[in-house]
């Protein structure tokens, strides 16, 4: 999807997949059905009439139908139990024969609620933020709210666009990444929900703050401040991590092993990198600081590590432990470039499972992080804290499981 496709595009999530931690999950389908809809004052062409009736249908035409007052058609549509049974029936069918939709906004203003939920994302693209958003809105509509989303990379670009500055690399415009964040925010429309999700990667993002302090409730994702009165989701990286570590110290040894990460800063990177080390340690080997490097959770990294690593002669008989599935295909690439048979040659074990590991070949060995299992989570969480203002602060957290394929066998 890109970027201009996701500014316009309406998000339709498919249905989701059970998963399965013993076996291989058949590759699913496209994840969303993006529909691009008209910008602000375009034409929209294509409207049937049942469609143009559908919208022209107001409160008014409902009253009057109903033969009730506008206000008692409203009491009606949020449920305030104030009107009787018989005159609630005849409103709910006039309803629903001529199709009246109702306005969640206009609702709000009677019920103080929304019925919207917000969730901010350090980006939107690739399949780790997919499957995540794609359990956040399923578990919403279950509950009976909407979904908005919005991504901390679109706001930075919206930054850059908005004073003639162009994103580094990193996405930060030179600047720290306090700054920058604090700029941007996280694009949500806080007047318009009832609460928000929000993913914190690093110590250095700046909604850290900002979730401790709002009067707004507010579930943080990937890092856990439960002990600080904010409700958390995390992801046990370390379960995960100790049974790649552990399937991989069965045919290689542990000054052979290496793990190649995302971002230093990151929480995730930082987590899964210690739990390596910590395991290799453990078997009394002498280590050496270049078997864990990070750098970005990108296919390119990936590459470009391994490029280096083998000309240096150091991949060959080696196990490698990459800190998400982009970087392994690039490492996976690497090796191919250099005629490096995986796995016997090189053993390779990626991170989250996603559907591009059962899709190259070899077939790749991941540690699968239920992301759609976290985003549902999120918003159970969400939606609890905000019927339950007064609940205790809780950490959901979430397993990791290796799934042995052929690149490590």
């Amino acid at each position: 999807m890109t970027e201009a496709q996701a500014s316009q595009g309406k998000v339709v999530p498919a249905a989701m997949p059970t998963a399965s931690s013993t076996e291989d999950p058949e590759p699913s389908a496209l994840l969303y059905d993006i529909k691009i809809m008209p910008k602000s004052g375009a034409k929209k062409a294509g409207r049937s009439a049942e469609t143009q009736a559908r919208a022209s249908v107001s409160i008014h035409d409902v009253a009057s139908a109903a033969n009730v007052s506008i206000a008692t058609v409203s009491r009606v549509i949020n449920n305030l139990g104030v009107v009787s049974p018989k005159t609630a029936a005849r409103v709910q069918e006039v309803i629903k024969r001529i199709g009246y939709v109702p306005n969640p906004f206009a609702q709000g203003l009677m019920t103080r609620a929304s019925r919207v939920l917000g969730i901010a994302l350090p980006d939107l693209h690739g399949e780790f933020y997919s499957e995540l958003l794609r359990g956040a809105d399923a578990e919403a509509r279950a509950l009976g709210y909407h979904l908005l989303v919005s991504s901390e990379h679109a706001s930075r670009k919206a930054a850059a666009s908005a004073d003639g500055s162009s994103p580094t690399p990193n996405g930060t415009n030179g600047e720290s990444p306090e700054k920058t964040e604090a700029a941007a925010g996280p694009g949500l429309a806080f007047g318009l929900i009832d609460g928000v999700a929000v993913m914190i990667t690093d110590a250095n993002n700046a909604l850290s703050k900002e979730a401790r302090e709002s009067s707004l409730p507010t579930v943080v994702l990937d890092t856990d401040l439960h002990q600080k009165g904010v409700d958390s989701v995390v992801v046990d990286n370390g379960r995960g991590t100790r049974e790649a570590v552990e399937h991989l110290l069965k045919t290689v040894r542990p000054e052979r092993m290496y793990f190649v990460g995302g971002p230093k800063e990151n929480f995730d990177s930082q987590h899964r990198a210690k739990v390596f080390l910590e395991c290799l340690s453990a078997t009394g080997a002498k280590l050496d600081e270049s078997q864990a490097s990070f750098g970005t959770y990108d296919a390119d990294w990936g590459r470009r590590w391994a490029t280096r690593m083998i000309a240096a002669g150091s991949l060959t008989g080696a196990g490698v432990l990459a800190g998400n599935d982009e970087i392994a295909i690039g490492v996976l690439q690497a090796a191919e470039d250099a005629n490096l048979k995986v796995p016997d040659e090189l053993k390779l074990v990626g991170f989250d499972d996603t559907r591009m590991a059962t899709l190259i070949r070899p077939r790749l060995s991941t540690v699968r992080v239920p992301m759609t299992e976290v985003g549902a989570a999120a918003i159970r969480l969400l939606v609890r804290r905000i019927e339950d203002p007064d609940a205790e602060p809780m950490c959901v957290h979430m397993p990791t499981t290796l799934v042995v394929r052929d690149s490590s066998r």
